[in-house]
């Protein structure tokens, strides 16, 4: 016989299991931005190797400015521990299929994500400042604030990161039959229309910045059409879901 709270119980279960999987992450967090802290200063020296001097205008700016860049260390260093909990989560309910097209995904993230960080830090960032601080001159000198360049490139470093997940967004558009490689061809000039628009909202307002991010962009979803097709292709091969199953 089935008890009324039978029922629950799974749900509970995972409710529980979600509570501490977040508790870990944010333990995490946590335990690695107070580390981070020791090395901030170097961290600092990192972000700011294109900049000849930074200046703190308020008595607590710098420490906020450490404390800043800590919470920005302690969530990258996290997050392989994130990844984990998140598919340790959540691996229970894939199958066989789903597990391997999971796995796949998240690699192809985790890459393009990085080759966005390594695109923005190397070639973005410095072009960035060279033509932004290029309109100084005897009357107008440069007098930047540790902070405002701190948010300025960590912002500018995670838009790139974010942005050049738009193949991977891509495919699972077309995996999901929502978009198809046709189309994506056929619409072509209105997509890219679409990404300047999202390069001048996630850039600095300077032309530069934003081709630096369109031109990329524009490569990334040359490649997306590319990808697209294949995947089609074998979908249509294999006759099975292109896409994960609903909620078991």
């Amino acid at each position: 016989m089935i008890r009324p709270g039978d029922k629950k119980k799974p749900f509970l279960e995972h409710l529980e299991e979600l509570r501490k999987r977040i508790i870990l992450i944010l333990i995490s967090i946590i335990l690695l931005s107070a580390l981070s802290y020791t090395y901030s200063e170097k961290v600092l020296r990192f972000l700011a190797r294109y900049i000849d001097s930074l200046v703190f205008i308020s008595p607590q700016e710098a420490f906020l400015c450490y404390l800043k860049i800590s919470l920005f260390s302690g969530l990258v260093l996290s997050a392989p521990v994130v990844l984990f909990n998140v598919l340790k989560f959540i691996w229970v309910a894939l199958n066989k299929r789903e597990k391997n097209i999971f796995v796949a995904y998240l690699i192809g993230g985790i890459f393009l994500f990085g080759l966005g960080i390594f695109f923005s830090y190397y070639i973005a960032l410095p072009a960035a400042i060279n033509f932004l601080l290029s309109f100084s001159s005897d009357l107008i000198r440069p007098f930047i604030s540790v902070a405002k360049y701190i948010s300025f490139s960590i912002f500018l470093i995670l838009a790139f990161g974010m942005a050049f997940e738009t193949p991977l967004f891509i495919v699972l558009l077309t995996r999901s039959g929502i978009v198809n490689s046709r189309t994506l061809r056929k619409q072509r000039k209105y997509f890219i229309i679409l990404l300047f628009i999202i390069s001048a909202m996630l850039t600095p307002p300077d032309v530069i910045t934003q081709v630096l991010l369109a031109v990329p962009l524009i490569m990334l979803y040359e490649i997306s059409i590319l990808f697209a097709g294949i995947s089609e292709k074998r979908h249509r091969a294999g006759g099975s879901e292109g896409h994960f199953s609903a909620v078991k």
